[in-house]
């Protein structure tokens, strides 16, 4: 789930220094989240699962630390210990948002698209516009061969919106149609004007193998 982490890591950082005063300690918790991050991209899970634990008892029970916690057993492919961290980590904070993507997202690996098209369906009763859950839900459909219904969830989404979702929601389409080119070149424009934005809808890509930049 690394196309998660920077939404998450940004959120962990933000608290840390909510919950901070001294300068000096402010340079500690940067440094420690630092550290962490570049754990995590030299995939060096278990180094970064031990400084997360070395937080998580100083500060128990975040909801924030929790989901990133779970983020990295994703990445460790247990499944199930992920699950088990991103649900207390919503027993704490109920609705807690990339907690529930997560256990969305964890269907979604496990190649189980109706029941993540399910969760992601419900998560945008709260917000129906919210334009990744559009994605992930259009993907889902796409994936389930439910065109028709796919088609009606792409229309809902923004042009150009605040993300790239309806450029890669179109890629998708394109690609399902064996039009590569086309759907090349939504990823070339959607690049072009979301730059680093791009990068949680491409490891989404790269979970399905499709290689389209």
């Amino acid at each position: 789930m690394k196309c998660v982490v920077p939404m998450i890591c940004l959120a962990l950082a933000t608290l840390v220094q909510a919950q901070i005063s001294k300068p000096d300690e402010e340079m500690r918790a940067g440094n420690a989240l630092e550290a962490i991050l570049k754990d995590f991209e030299s995939e060096r899970y278990d180094e970064a699962l031990g400084k997360l634990d070395l937080i998580d008892s100083q500060r128990p029970n975040d909801p924030v630390v929790l989901n990133l916690i779970g983020s990295i057993y994703i990445k460790k492919n247990d499944f199930v210990t992920a699950r088990s961290v991103f649900e207390k980590s919503l027993e704490v904070a109920p609705g807690f948002f990339p907690s529930e993507y997560n256990l969305g997202e964890l269907l979604f690996l496990k190649k189980e698209y109706s029941a993540a098209r399910d969760h992601f369906q419900a998560m945008r009763s709260d917000d129906s516009r919210h334009e990744l859950l559009q994605f992930k839900v259009v993907l889902c459909d796409i994936l389930l061969g439910e065109f028709d219904r796919a088609g009606k969830v792409m229309k809902t989404i923004k042009y150009p919106g605040d993300s790239p979702a309806w450029y890669y929601a179109h890629a998708a389409w394109a690609n399902q149609r064996r039009d590569t080119k086309k759907a090349r070149e939504y990823i070339r424009g959607a690049k072009y004007i979301f730059g680093s934005k791009c990068a949680l809808f491409d490891e989404t890509f790269q979970t399905l193998g499709l290689n389209l930049n």
